[in-house]
């Protein structure tokens, strides 16, 4: 602890005094004119009490708490809901006290919220709360706010009617409005000019001078409300005392479950307001704080400060600000700004009693005026932007003022539930339109198979039967139905459906049971559907395989990647049209490599060539060897494999099957090999060692000359593929 704890601690203190005062009038306001002594007290607890348990206890060193806007109107509704429940009107005395108890009842159902929130590590689950819930929200609290502080800002008689006085300005008594104008004035100039100011203070001392000068002007102040007889007592932990007078049988359980509704509410708001103020100074500290002892912290100060009869508190992005920029560093310049409101109410509690209510309402007022999101000022604007654009801003929009209409009209809790509500429908509509990322045919992107031209030929001759679907996202309820009609749809004119799921990130049972649907739909029609990437995903493979789809879809349609998919698409759609092509032995008059030679010319070589076996899973080429053979595949497959020094696992680059050639590349740059070659089944091979090579180049110049032609050729096709697919690669 240094100096700038005491500073910090002092200068957040002095922004969060006048506000904790005002916050409690605001809401025990349906309690009468009597109870306000007792409700800035009440104010005052959830800065000394909560604010100093949250400090010592939560994850953010200089976060200071206290009562803020949108919980103090969620207390103002509980307060004078409960103020005119006909039950406690039947008590004989005490009623004011026992509104206060089951009020701090709501506030301890808040605290154990918060606890429990961050104990479970549920911090984050306010982040998905959608932002037009939350805008809206907001700038139905910044009306309300402003609206429920006109009366006392104005001077108006607890009889007389806000809107009345736009008909008829009689009521409004001279001298409060100019307290409560010089106050707002006073406090939009300091924070515009003279920033390092705190504003609410020069409001308070303006707006409290002015209201002492009265008697000089010639005018009088007993018309004017305050506060009234403010006595410096310390808080006492007996809020539920009063209790005991209600009997529980009687009051009934729907107001328990209001008050329990209305305690998580003030929970999860309280988490988010905590959060947002913890975010906002790890940006100015440069550190990242704790989210679950925060909410830990901020739960017991306000589970605590419930027995003393408090408002809920929460950490405020101004005070913790102000703490940090005077030199506040450590947990106890928070714990330091509560005694310092402490010492503050008890040397000054009769003072502060005389100040006027539209001193406090100024500064509400002004609260209000900024708790208002500009961002739903861009929203209309943005409402000129044609296309889909236009349509997501409407659907946020309405949110938006759904949420503000229902705040304002109804209540809090209605607001929160129906924007939910709303967000999520149209989430599920939007999620619902596709999860299709893209899709294509073989006609744009074939297997990495090397094949010889004839079947090339037949393949480019059956171009649309192999179709491709890209998915991503979960494919759940909202989903599923239309991916299915799309899918049948496209399906019309293709034999091979191939559903690429490496993006998908869940899937549910009604995913599941359309997927088993199609493939039952497919198989009716002698068509295939083949799922790749799968198995990447074991949560998603646990579940296709839980949810009996595996039972129903053969092992054999489940691909490691999408390419192996589509080469099994190939070779069935090869053994289809030409089941010769499947398991053909090649002679050298049959090969590409040899297009154009005359029988002696091919004799010529034949006698250069020895013909080699391999097994299943043999190399027949090895990663850095440095022989420069070439070898003429002529009966089986191999595959071109890559070790990968990462994961020290292995990566096939390309399969080639019968009738072309391997190796060509090292024939000719004399290169140590760059991948091992592998046997995929027992395959037969023709090597032409180097030498040979070279023997020919020697005797037969025209023979070698035309030979390395058509390698050329041959890389040529392959790297025109290649080029192709990237092409297609790019577009999208």
């Amino acid at each position: 602890m240094g100096k700038g704890d005491w500073v910090g601690g002092l200068s957040a203190a002095i922004i969060t005094l006048p506000m904790s005062i005002a916050y409690g009038i605001a809401a025990f306001s349906a309690l009468g004119p009597d109870f306000r002594p007792h409700a800035a007290l009440i104010g005052l607890n959830a800065a000394i009490i909560g604010g100093f348990v949250a400090a010592l206890l939560g994850g953010v060193p200089t976060q200071i708490s206290g009562p803020k806007a949108p919980l103090t109107l969620i207390m103002t509704t509980v307060v004078a809901s409960l103020a005119a429940e006909p039950i406690l009107h039947e008590l004989s005395t005490g009623r004011e006290w026992v509104v206060l108890g089951l009020a701090s009842l709501c506030v301890a159902v808040g605290g154990i919220t918060q606890v429990l929130s961050g104990w479970l590590g549920m911090g984050n689950v306010v982040k998905y709360i959608p932002y037009p819930v939350v805008s809206g929200f907001m700038n139905g609290i910044a009306i309300l706010l402003v609206w429920n502080q006109l009366p006392s800002f104005l001077g108006l008689a607890a009889t007389d009617s806000v809107t009345h006085v736009f008909l008829d300005f009689s009521p409004v008594h001279g001298w409060t409005l100019v307290i409560g104008a010089c106050t707002l004035i006073s406090i939009f100039v300091t924070k515009r000019y003279f920033k390092k100011i705190p504003s609410f203070l020069t409001g308070l001392i303006v707006g409290s001078g002015l209201f002492f000068m009265i008697p000089v002007f010639g005018g009088s102040t007993q018309q004017i409300a305050a506060i009234g007889e403010l006595r410096a007592v310390l808080p006492s932990p007996t809020a539920f005392s009063e209790l005991k007078q209600l009997s529980f049988d009687s009051f009934s359980g729907a107001w328990m479950l209001k008050i329990f509704m209305y305690g998580i509410i003030l929970g999860v708001i309280g988490s988010m307001e905590s959060l947002m103020s913890a975010v906002a100074i790890d940006n100015i500290r440069g550190s990242r704080h704790d989210s679950r002892r925060e909410l830990i912290g901020q739960g017991m100060g306000n589970l605590i400060a419930s027995f003393f009869g408090s408002l809920y508190a929460a950490g405020s992005i101004p005070r913790s600000i102000a703490n940090y920029r005077a030199g506040g560093r450590h947990k106890i310049s928070g714990a330091i700004c509560s005694l310092m409101i402490l010492f503050i109410f008890l040397t000054l509690a009769p003072q502060i009693g005389k100040i006027p209510l539209s001193v406090f309402a100024a500064i509400i007022i002004y609260v209000g005026i900024n708790l208002f999101d500009r961002s739903t000022l861009r929203l209309f604007q943005a409402m000129r932007t044609p296309g889909s654009v236009r349509r997501d801003v409407s659907v946020s929009l309405l949110v938006n003022a759904g949420v503000a209409a229902i705040t304002v009209s109804i209540n809090l809790v209605w607001a929160v539930i129906i924007g939910v509500a709303i967000s999520a429908a149209y989430f599920i509509v939007k999620m619902g339109t596709s999860v299709i990322r893209r899709e294509y045919t073989s006609e744009l992107i074939c297997s990495n198979r090397v094949r010889d031209c004839k079947q090339i030929t037949i393949l480019n001759q059956n171009k649309n039967v192999i179709n491709v679907f890209e998915l991503q996202g979960p494919i759940f309820f909202g989903s599923a139905d239309r991916l299915a009609q799309i899918l049948e749809a496209r399906m019309a004119a293709a034999t091979y459906c191939i559903l690429d799921m490496k993006q998908v990130t869940e899937i549910d049972s009604t995913g599941a049971t359309i997927i088993v649907r199609l493939h039952k739909s497919l198989r009716k029609m002698k068509k295939w559907l083949l799922i790749s990437h799968i198995n990447a995903n074991h949560g998603l493979a646990q579940f296709l395989a839980i949810s009996g789809v595996k039972l129903v879809i053969p092992e054999d349609y489940f691909f490691s990647d999408t390419d192996l998919a589509i080469e099994w698409a190939e070779n069935r759609l090869l053994e289809q049209i030409c089941p010769a092509e499947s398991c053909r032995h090649y002679e050298l008059n049959d090969l590409d490599i040899f297009l154009g030679f005359s029988p002696d010319e091919i004799n010529q070589i034949q006698t250069l060539l020895t013909k080699n076996r391999f097994q299943k899973g043999e190399l027949v080429i090895r990663e850095g060897d440095t022989d420069r053979d070439l070898y003429i595949l002529t009966r089986g497959s191999v595959s071109v494999k890559i070790m990968l020094p990462l994961s020290q696992g292995e990566k096939r680059l390309f399969t080639f099957s019968a009738g072309v050639v391997v190796g060509e590349m090292a024939l000719l740059d004399g290169k140590p090999r760059s991948a091992n070659v592998q046997a995929d089944e027992d395959s037969e091979v023709l090597c032409l060692s180097r030498a040979n090579f070279d023997k020919l180049l020697a005797d037969q110049p025209q023979v070698a000359a035309k030979l390395l032609k058509n390698i050329a050729m041959v890389l040529s096709h392959r790297l025109r593929a290649r080029s192709d697919e990237l092409r297609v690669w790019a577009d999208y």
